[in-house]
């Protein structure tokens, strides 16, 4: 926590807006306590925390031309904590109940879990990866992952510099043909 309001208050006030100084001089500003992460180039990276770390570290990585590291960062990113908060129920006692009635004590724990936005950016952003590294399959499976939780922005998708490389493939075609279908009004007609 010190760490980040101390990287804020430093490109707030100009004194360095170079990211490499920053994730360098990481490990002294946080004593330790904030873990970190070895790219492909050697260069240590802050361990991202939550979904949005995890994502604006990728998106980072991807303009920097780091591509693999990014796609790894997406991906772990969809195991980190999101926005969107849930309440995890679980029996703690057998039997009937402490305070009366028939059922068992019920422990609730708070998680942090990905809502569908945060599904589908993910998974948008783990296909531009792929699309990058020109691995077609990879690239349209997951382009179909962000589909399935609502992405359908398929303009987008045309005109992503990113997935150039997949566009007029046979996978992304046919793929494309699936979700993008011009239908009629209520998507009843052609």
């Amino acid at each position: 926590m010190v760490m980040k309001k101390l990287v804020t208050a430093l490109l707030v006030l100009g004194q360095t807006t170079d990211a490499f100084s920053i994730s360098t001089m990481a490990p002294s500003i946080s004593n330790n306590s904030m873990q970190l992460f070895s790219s492909n180039n050697g260069v240590s990276q802050p361990e991202p925390e939550s979904f949005r770390e995890a994502e604006v570290l990728g998106l980072r990585l991807m303009q920097e031309g780091q591509v693999e590291d990014a796609l790894e960062v997406f991906q772990k990113g969809l195991r980190l904590p999101g926005s969107r908060k849930d309440i995890i129920r679980t029996q703690t006692l057998s039997g009937p109940s402490p305070v009366g009635g028939s059922a068992g004590g019920r422990e609730g724990k708070v998680v942090q879990t990905l809502d569908e936005f945060e599904f589908q950016a993910a998974h948008y952003n783990i296909a531009c990866a792929y699309g990058r590294l020109d691995r077609v399959v990879e690239s349209c499976k997951s382009l179909e992952n962000a589909f399935d939780f609502g992405f359908d922005n398929y303009a987008t998708v045309r005109a992503d510099p990113d997935l150039s490389l997949i566009h007029g493939t046979m996978e992304f075609d046919n793929l494309m043909e699936r979700y993008d279908s011009k239908k009629g009004i209520f998507g009843l007609f052609k």
